[in-house]
Formats: structure tokens, sequence, C-alpha cells
């Protein structure tokens, strides 16, 4: 496709299984903008979202990261971390296998918990001013 084709700047998106100890547990879709000029875009532009989905496609968890922020919704919740930046696909996968695994926690518990490890990962300063551990 090239930039004359209107599908140019369609979003991507890929669909695979998240597995938790070699059984399937659902899945996770990934939804990317490769030709989007992210520079030329407001904050309010997600640059890239990651679903989380159980074994009957029943939304489980999206993650939206934005330019400064990552936005984490479960359900009718939805919480914004203190700190942006790039998960690794490891992060993800463990983000989308705990999101799985607490499907059944209640939306506000499920967001505020997956918030936290969103800023853990990405090495977030606790209110104390002391660096949480990434990874």
């Amino acid at each position: 496709m090239s930039s004359g084709d209107p599908r140019w700047s369609d979003p991507k998106r890929t669909r695979v299984s998240v597995r938790h100890k070699d059984r399937h547990v659902g899945y996770l879709t990934t939804v990317g903008y490769p030709n989007r000029d992210l520079a030329a875009f407001p904050e309010g532009t997600p640059y890239t979202e990651f679903v989380v989905s159980d074994l009957t496609d029943r939304h489980v968890a999206l993650f939206q990261r934005f330019k400064q922020h990552w936005l984490v919704h479960c359900g009718g919740e939805y919480a914004t971390t203190a700190v942006g930046g790039e998960l690794t696909t490891d992060q993800i996968t463990k983000l989308a296998v705990f999101s799985l695994e607490h499907a059944n926690t209640a939306s506000d518990i499920l967001v505020a918990v997956l918030k936290v490890g969103v800023e853990k990962m990405l090495g977030a300063t606790r209110p104390d001013g002391a660096k949480t551990e990434r990874g």
C-alpha cells in the first residue's frame, strides 16, 4: 500500500493466543498505527492499544499508550498512569496473563492493580521519590 491508498493509514490489528502454563487462557489483540505521523496528532490519540479478551471473546482489559501516559480500562472503570513509555512484548504478555487470571475481580480493583503494574514496569517514581523496580 502507498500513501495514495485510502487504507494506507488504517490501524493494523494482530491477534494472538495468550498461553499460561501450557494452557490457552485468552487472546491479545494489538492495534498499531504504523503509518500515522504521531507528531502531527494531538496528545489525545493513542500510539498503540492492547486488548485482552477471554476465551469467549469477552473484554477483560484495554491498555492504550499515549504520548506521556497509559490509559488502563477494565469494564466501566479506567485509570491513567503517571508515566509513559514503551512496554516490551514480555511485559505486555505478563499484563495480559494477569488480567485473564483475575478477570472475575471487580473492575475498580483490577484497573487499579494493572495501573500500578504498568507503572512499575515503566520504572515510575513512587510518591516518596524512590524509583520502582523495572521489569
